[in-house]
């Protein structure tokens, strides 16, 4: 017998003796985290298709979330003619909708581990659609905040189950490419929005059409979810004394593929009166420096290149340049651009990396090792912040100019690669509560990107474009400062100091016992 032959023998004798022949028969490997079942209902086993298909929808749900909030950009003159208001108090229209953005996820997790990710996702939808046109038939300020209000309060609850619906569904080698996706379409969202609005709103002369627009696609959206959403989540068998469970065994032979679609249930029977409790709980993971910390890097650096080049460019460039309603929605398309090609090297690439670095450790996996490639991500911010800056002051009034939208796309490209890293460490340095860890995440970007809008104005009024691109860019640098001490610490912080020794102990030993073989 061959030495490959042996090999291949004794790789069989290994899966026999764990009962992973489906598992194998299935991937075609076993070294899969988490380890699947053998069950059909097990998302982690449906096919190819089915997974991206839900991850699609599920990304975009992401993406309506910021896209509701900025949709209204292009419409700041209209409301302020409408409504008499100022153009400041007009921008309140997408900076408090922001805050509910970030604080109501923390409601929505709790009531989805009780009755399943996918009436969650239904409800959110349909009632969604129910306020988007609502929004359209208000008549005055104060109403048409209310309604935008109610819309964040409805479609928000991706921005805390979304992440945990990629992990029900994907291995852990694939959640940096597919984090990656459902981070690009969070990102894209508020650049998007008016790059679409712009037009509508010009051509059809009405706001209204904004939210007539939005109310047909979160219906679409509502119908493409009863078809193409299923429950995520499974009550997995702990198989790691490699043998099947008797409730493994049954789930096998009773499981149909149209289960996760039809059956409805209480996936968690901890009493309704706690949901409170539920509710802060996961607002103890903002202790953990591991979660705080890159969360924190990639909020500053969402406000100061995301929400900065959004909601200010009708300030800044449409009346500078003298642009309409369509010419303001135009500019968008520069940090579309630069977001969408930060993607693929953002998902792909640290995937890549990390493939990498686990390979050169002979197979053990840091989280802090994907770290790294987030760090070019806070300098190409810094870059296309100060182009922005830069060129907006040196263009002349009146004429329009190019550069100070290249500025952004850099910007944005820049933002791409430090959403993603940060996002998925953060996820990945909490194994057991990634859903918790997601919600803090967006958590904090909201909450700090809600401020934003309320000081922008008056900083560049009174520093000047330059300086406060300048200042902004000083505290990207902080950010960035935040990722180092996590690829610092980060190990220690997750694991403790004992831990680790004894990891270094348990190490050496197996050094020694190499040696002597």
């Amino acid at each position: 017998m061959t030495l490959v032959e042996k090999t291949e023998s004794r790789i069989r004798e290994d899966v026999a003796s764990v009962s992973l022949e489906k598992v194998l028969a299935r991937h075609g490997r076993i070294d899969l985290v988490p380890l699947p079942s053998d069950s059909p209902e097990d998302p982690l086993n449906w096919s190819s298709f089915r997974k991206n298909m839900l991850l699609a929808l599920v990304a975009f749900h992401a993406c309506l979330g910021p896209f509701s909030a900025a949709c209204v950009i292009p419409s700041f003159e209209d409301f302020v003619v409408d409504f008499g208001i100022t153009l400041t108090e007009a921008s309140y229209l997408v900076s408090v909708p922001i805050v509910f953005l970030g604080t109501i996820p923390l409601l929505w997790a709790p009531v989805s581990n009780r009755i399943g990710r996918r009436p969650v996702y239904l409800a959110s939808m349909l009632l969604s659609a129910a306020m988007q046109l609502a929004s359209a038939y208000c008549t005055t300020y104060g109403s048409l905040m209310t309604t935008r209000v109610l819309v964040s309060v409805f479609i928000c609850p991706p921005q805390s189950i979304g992440a945990s619906t990629v992990s029900e569904v994907f291995f852990v080698h694939q959640k940096g490419q597919k984090m990656g996706i459902w981070a690009l379409l969070v990102s894209v969202g508020p650049t998007i929005a008016p790059l679409i609005m712009g037009p509508l709103v010009y051509h059809t002369g009405q706001w209204q059409w904004t939210f007539y627009f939005l109310a047909i696609i979160n219906f679409a959206h509502f119908i493409l979810y009863i078809f193409f959403c299923p429950e995520t989540l499974f009550d997995r068998p702990d198989r790691s004394n490699g043998s099947p469970t008797s409730s493994m065994v049954e789930r096998v032979s009773t499981g149909k593929w149209y289960t996760p679609y039809t059956s409805f249930r209480r996936h968690s029977r901890e009493p309704w009166i706690r949901l409170p409790l539920n509710v802060i709980s996961p607002l103890r993971y903002l202790m953990k420096p591991t979660i705080l910390l890159p969360s924190l890097a990639y909020a500053i650096t969402f406000t100061y290149t995301n929400v900065l080049l959004t909601v200010q460019i009708p300030a800044l460039l449409g009346q500078k340049y003298l642009l309409n309603t369509q010419q303001v929605g135009l500019q968008f398309i520069a940090p579309f651009l630069g977001a969408l090609l930060g993607e693929p090297i953002a998902g792909y690439g640290s995937d890549k990396w990390m493939e990498y670095r686990v390979r050169k450790a002979g197979g053990t996996r840091q989280p802090e090792w994907r770290l790294p490639f987030a760090i070019p991500g806070f300098l190409i911010a810094i870059v296309g912040l100060m182009i922005f800056g830069v060129q907006l002051q040196n263009t002349s009034a009146g004429v329009w100019n190019v550069t100070p939208d290249v500025g952004s796309g850099i910007a944005l490209f820049g933002l791409q690669l430090v959403t993603t890293v940060c996002t998925t460490y953060a996820i990945e340095s909490q194994p057991g509560h990634t859903g918790q860890a997601a919600l803090m995440v967006a958590f904090i970007r909201q909450m700090y990107a809600f401020t934003g809008p309320f000081y922008f104005t008056l900083q560049f009024d009174s520093m000047g474009t330059v300086n406060a691109c300048g200042l902004l860019s000083g505290l990207i640098a902080i950010g960035m400062c935040f990722i180092l001490l996590c690829i610092l610490f980060g190990k220690s912080w997750r694991t403790g100091k004992e831990a680790i020794s004894r990891e270094q102990e348990s190490t050496s030993e197996l050094s020694d016992e190499k040696v002597k073989v």
